[in-house]
């Protein structure tokens, strides 16, 4: 039986999100409908609010990083229950991709379809989630595999970042980085997403961690989260900073957390010797980076450098239930990511954006109304 529920709908590109009633009917074989507890509210939301839906057609129902409350399984559904706590991950392998089908889940390219089950109460149109999950409402409705089990009496409003932004930071810094014990690390850029990363590259036990931003309040937070040094990337050049603090060498894994192509150079300028630079942030359609080569400090040739692309962190199942035990023993300190905390109303939303788009916050986390 269809339920009517509460959700930000982005009615077409560029639009503000506003609140309004939405339908959800029943979940679907393989599907379940969760009551979200908590959404955090991510850059990639804001990315796709002004540029698309990742090919998925409007209106769109905002947000992908919630936790919540399983409602109601669909035929089929043995994993999850009623009651049960659960973190949503549109970077959960998705089982049919090219690379899931080669064995190769780490190269998923999360060929998620949201389920029809979603739509606007006053018109009927049709709603497909961000990354087809849809979480900044009070329900939605995934596929199962999506929802990933959370401890019992796990705090929801902390563990919900895990959905995307620290999920995404800490696989960059322990799965496409390949960060180990006694690494010099380098995270540039100290959103939610570099201040993960930071804190992956510390759990995975880096000698050296250097992170580097261009805001001094900034650099203050990262050394709450494990830096040993820090570089204002506005007082000089940054790259001859990070060579300098590793006495002329680099650091092994450089991790670029902005989605600024020439920072994506400046992470590999910074490598030592067969080191290995990540690109986090999403960048602008149609934009390039443009490498030093050979000739020169830094350059990858000489260097033997590897320049990888992480994709939400490139979990398998195994990492994110991992990662979400150590969001809920302390291990990963969530509570310290969360700026502020909100209400699904139309002037909330309106500020989580200014916020995060002015860099004033880590995360903002939007509370559902109670059911």
């Amino acid at each position: 039986m269809p339920r009517e529920a509460l959700g930000a709908v982005v009615r077409a590109p560029g639009e503000a999100p506003r609140v309004e009633p939405i339908v959800i009917d029943a979940p679907g074989p393989g599907e379940v409908l969760v009551r979200i507890v908590a959404s955090g509210v991510c850059h990639s939301d804001a990315w796709a609010v002004e540029h698309g839906n990742w090919g998925s057609p409007f209106p769109m129902l905002l947000g992908h990083e919630g936790a919540g409350l399983i409602e109601e399984v669909g035929a089929g559904v043995t994993s999850h229950a009623p009651g049960d706590p659960v973190v949503l991950v549109w970077a959960a392998p998705c089982g049919t991709c090219r690379g899931c089908l080669r064995g190769l889940p780490r190269t998923c390219s999360h060929d998620w379809q949201q389920p029809a089950r979603l739509r606007r109460a006053g018109s009927g149109e049709p709603l497909v989630g961000t990354l087809s999950l849809g979480t900044l409402a009070s329900h939605t409705v995934v596929n199962a595999a999506q929802a990933i089990p959370a401890p019992p009496g796990g705090d929801l409003s902390r563990l919900c970042l895990l959905g995307c932004g620290v999920s995404t930071g800490v696989g960059a810094a322990i799965n496409t980085g390949g960060v180990r014990a006694g690494d010099d690390v380098a995270v540039i850029g100290l959103g939610g997403i570099g201040l993960a990363a930071l804190q992956g590259a510390r759990i995975a036990g880096a000698r050296r961690l250097v992170a580097v931003d261009l805001v001094a309040s900034k650099l203050d937070l990262a050394r709450g989260f494990g830096a040993t040094d820090v570089v204002d990337g506005s007082a000089g050049d940054p790259v001859a900073a990070v060579r300098s603090l590793t006495g002329g060498e680099g650091v092994d894994v450089a991790l670029e957390a902005t989605g600024v192509p020439p920072v994506v150079a400046q992470a590999v300028a910074m490598l030592a010797r067969g080191g290995t630079a990540v690109a986090i942030g999403v960048p602008p359609p149609e934009s390039s980076v443009t490498i030093g080569w050979s000739g020169g400090d830094g350059a990858a040739y000489p260097t033997k450098s590897t320049l990888r692309i992480t994709d939400g962190g490139d979990p398998v199942r195994e990492d994110l239930e991992r990662w979400i035990a150590w969001g809920a023993d302390g291990r990963l300190d969530l509570d310290g990511m969360v700026s502020r905390e909100l209400e699904l109303t139309d002037t909330d939303l309106a500020e989580s954006f200014r916020s995060m788009l002015a860099g004033e916050v880590i995360r903002s986390v939007v509370r559902m109304p109670a059911a």
